[in-house]
């Protein structure tokens, strides 16, 4: 028997359980149905959702649902085959129901419904960030002496 123990790494890590698991299913599974929804009453083979309390909460679901997208991707890919799966998972579904919204949305700009542009606003900008986060973008420093 070995006395020695292991380092446990700082990295961060996607670590999902069974409750938590299922909320996120949901959050996604919600995130999906409204961009749908969306997109079908876009393209005119079904009907949107009505009422600004609908469309403040499609939005709200889709920023969320990709503040998980940018932590599904940063996770770490040593977390576990589970959570690693979830985290693709996830991230794989969000960016293509995202996507989806985004092109009908600017193949048919002009008889886009005003949610299905929010969302694709939305999703857009948590995917850029998460993009930018991702690959450690960051802004250039000022040169020394200079002034803002």
């Amino acid at each position: 028997m070995s006395t020695h123990a292991e380092p446990k790494s700082a990295k961060s890590t996607f670590a999902v359980g069974p409750a938590l698991g299922v909320s996120l299913v949901g959050l996604l599974l919600g995130f999906v149905v409204v961009a749908g929804r969306e997109v079908a009453a876009t393209i005119g083979v079904g009907t949107g959702g009505a009422g600004d309390s609908y469309d403040l909460f499609s939005v709200s679901l889709t920023g969320v649902a990709g503040g998980v997208f940018a932590l599904a991707l940063g996770s770490n890919a040593g977390a576990g085959v589970r959570s690693g799966r979830f985290a693709s998972a996830f991230a794989l579904a969000y960016a293509t129901a995202g996507a989806v919204a985004l092109v009908v949305c600017l193949v048919r700009l002009g008889s886009s419904t005003p949610l299905l542009r929010s969302l694709a606003a939305t999703f857009l900008g948590t995917t850029v960030a998460a993009a930018s986060a991702f690959f450690g973008l960051t802004a250039p420093e000022d040169p020394p002496g200079s002034r803002r």
